[in-house]
């Protein structure tokens, strides 16, 4: 649990506020490098703003593609990112799938069913992910990982602007 607190902590503190994250903001990505949340957001924000200038992030979610390991994610970043966007008052929905640091894939996917389940190995090592809670209407991260023996899974939620902790529901 105390390497969850450091995580969630390291987050916060290099994510900063979301709603300040902008398309001009920009980085140099090497091959096979591990992002932050924040830097996954940057680098999918521009395609975005080109599929449609209305754009908003609704989540940003890692995937997890990287072989089993207790450590993976434990410094904040992962390789692996699906990063969605929509327009307000209307059903638009653009996807940017981010492997290896790069942008991998876009797609429009206005009108289409639901995000696909987690298989049955989700969760590897430590995972984040930002989404809108619109029951409260802030931007919530939230950081799920498994516990130090590996035996269960648990999760940390936080106001992704004042760092508030918010039991996840």
């Amino acid at each position: 649990m105390k390497k969850m607190v450091f995580v969630v902590l390291f987050l916060l503190i290099s994510t900063g506020q979301v709603e300040k994250v902008s398309a001009e903001d920009t980085f140099e990505v090497n091959e096979h490098q591990e992002l932050s949340i924040r830097q996954a957001i940057e680098l999918a924000f521009p395609p975005a703003l080109k599929w449609n200038e209305d754009a908003q992030l609704l989540q940003a979610i890692n995937i997890d593609l990287d072989k089993p390991g207790k450590s993976i994610g434990s410094n904040g970043k992962r390789k692996h990112w699906n990063i969605s966007f929509g327009v307000p008052d209307t059903n638009k929905y653009f996807l940017v799938t981010i492997h290896d640091g790069k942008i991998d894939m876009v797609n429009d996917l206005t009108g289409e069913g639901t995000s696909p389940y987690p298989g049955k190995d989700w969760a590897k090592g430590f995972n984040f992910m930002l989404r809108k809670d619109t029951e409260r209407n802030i931007n919530l991260l939230l950081v799920i990982g498994w516990n130090s023996d590996q035996t269960n899974m648990e999760a940390a939620g936080f106001n992704a602007s004042t760092g508030e902790y918010i039991k996840p529901n």
